[in-house]
């Protein structure tokens, strides 16, 4: 996908798609590793299997909107490590089966809520919504079946719980290193995408006083400063060569100097740099 306006959301999608599918890998281990350990518990195996997930599905949502998202996710994580460290320590009674499901399905409906919902913020930055949508599902479903696949092999070897575990807690590491990265992106791409909106309802007098009042190591030519206007607008380098009638290699160029002017590093510290101020 191109960078549309409100800028672009292919790295940030591909690192969500990344950290779903492998923290689903661990759903398909608990359908078929897990779930199997506690089948003669029929009927509270029935009643209770979905209950942790509704009840954080309802927590979550009800939170503060301020309520930072890489704390709720890292609890999540721990929850999930917990599932599969009591599931290793644990018997096979009914207490257990609670720690367990509470601690699995809990940590299910948290990740769930968290990434239905970004990728839901994320149809906002795309023409093309069908296919974000289509994206995050596969991920989700192909996660699902990789554990599954992967739930099944160990069963037929007959792995014991505690070799189940570690392989589930690698999955989990695994997603542990992809978070803090994943969080950035996100938090950048939204917190740009209310910038890039202020920006959108000034006027053309405000634009560009908003360019003015901020000081640079040097001062911008002309055409850096059209560059400028077109980049928060939230285009593309391609959509301004069009604009402009100049190639993207310039474009590129021009971009530069406006970093090192700005004593910045990319678009997102760019943006925020000159319109967080805006915004409050």
């Amino acid at each position: 996908m191109e960078s549309k306006p409100r800028g672009g959301i292919k790295k940030p999608l591909m690192l969500l798609v990344l950290f779903v599918f492998i923290i689903t890998i661990n759903s398909g281990l608990m359908y078929q590793v897990i779930n199997p350990a506690f089948s003669h518990l029929t009927g509270l195996v029935s009643w209770y299997w979905a209950v942790p997930y509704i009840i954080a599905l309802a927590v979550i949502r009800n939170l503060p909107v301020k309520t930072k998202r890489s704390r709720i996710l890292y609890a999540g994580i721990a929850m999930i490590m917990g599932a599969f460290i009591s599931f290793m320590l644990l018997g096979r009674t009914a207490p257990d089966y609670l720690v367990v499901n509470t601690l699995m399905l809990g940590g299910c409906g948290i990740f769930d809520l968290f990434w239905w919902s970004i990728i839901g913020e994320m149809l906002d930055y795309t023409e093309n919504s069908l296919k974000v949508f289509g994206i995050g599902l596969s991920a989700n479903v192909f996660g699902v079946l990789s554990g599954d696949a992967l739930g099944i092999a160990i069963t037929s070897v007959q792995l014991s719980s505690a070799e189940v575990a570690v392989m589930a807690l690698t999955v989990v590491c695994a997603t542990l290193i992809l978070l803090p990265s994943l969080n950035r992106h996100l938090v950048m791409l939204l917190k740009n995408h209310i910038y890039l909106t202020v920006y959108d309802g000034m006027s053309k007098t405000q634009q560009i006083d908003v360019i003015r009042q901020t000081e640079t190591l040097e001062e911008l030519t002309v055409r850096e400063k059209e560059v400028l206007q077109h980049i928060l607008s939230g285009e593309s380098n391609r959509e301004i060569a069009q604009a402009l009638f100049i190639s993207e290699s310039t474009v590129k160029t021009h971009a530069r100097n406006i970093f090192s002017k700005y004593d910045v590093g990319s678009r997102a510290e760019l943006i925020s740099t000159l319109l967080k101020n805006q915004s409050d």
